[in-house]
């Protein structure tokens, strides 16, 4: 169970992607309070309505600091980010998309970022979510991505989705000549949490129930 005497963090994303944010705010702090929120019914964000996806996370965000005691919400998912950005919205954390560099990225995320350069990809977060575990069906998947957009004359490449950061061994593996960032590292960064904990608590939250999409969140979670 959470603490509520200690500060918590709530992460947002679609799906099991934010779990790479978690996994980054755990390396950096060694411990914490967490929640960590799953929108799996809604999942994929990249191809939703930007007004209403947009309203939807308003009302996630509302109903985890009235319920849950959160003290800061990080929007793990790019897209969602996106589409929140003009919003005045306390104690939220948001994705920043940075010029100069390249991005993979949802089209919702390219239509509400203009000021860079996107790559727009429909289908490779959902096919991360479906099969996370199965490198072998992702390496093929992505192999051809990769010719598909001639990836592998880019420089510099930013994940812009953090489902590709789940499967970033294999962007390294596949494009041995490309610098790969994470977009959520541009965040983790920025974020100011002191723990008062040495433990590590993690609240495990979904929009469609399900043991077995819980499981499979805290097998990703490092510890």
């Amino acid at each position: 169970m959470l603490n509520k005497l200690k500060p918590t963090l709530a992460i947002i994303d679609s799906g099991i992607g934010g779990i790479s944010v978690l996994n980054a705010l755990i390396n950096k702090y060694g411990a914490g309070n967490y929640i960590y929120f799953a929108d799996n019914l809604y999942m994929p964000y990249g191809n939703k309505n930007g007004e209403i996806l947009k309203q939807r996370l308003k009302n996630i965000i509302t109903n985890l600091k009235k319920n849950y005691d959160v003290d800061k919400v990080i929007v793990a998912c790019n897209t969602a980010s996106s589409v929140l950005k003009n919003e005045k919205l306390d104690d939220v954390y948001l994705m920043d998309f940075k010029k100069n560099y390249i991005y993979l990225s949802t089209l919702l995320t390219k239509n509400a970022n203009t000021d860079i350069i996107s790559i727009v990809d429909k289908s490779l977060a959902s096919y991360i979510e479906k099969h996370i575990y199965e490198k072998e069906k992702l390496g093929n998947l992505l192999k051809r991505h990769i010719k598909r957009y001639e990836l592998n004359k880019m420089d510099n490449l930013v994940l812009g989705c953090t489902h590709y950061e789940l499967i970033k061994d294999l962007f390294i593996k596949y494009l041995p000549n490309t610098k790969i960032l994470n977009n959520s590292d541009f965040l983790v960064d920025k974020i100011d949490y002191s723990p008062n904990t040495q433990e590590t608590t993690i609240l495990y939250l979904t929009s469609l129930n399900s043991k077995s999409y819980i499981e499979k969140l805290k097998n990703l979670t490092r510890r």
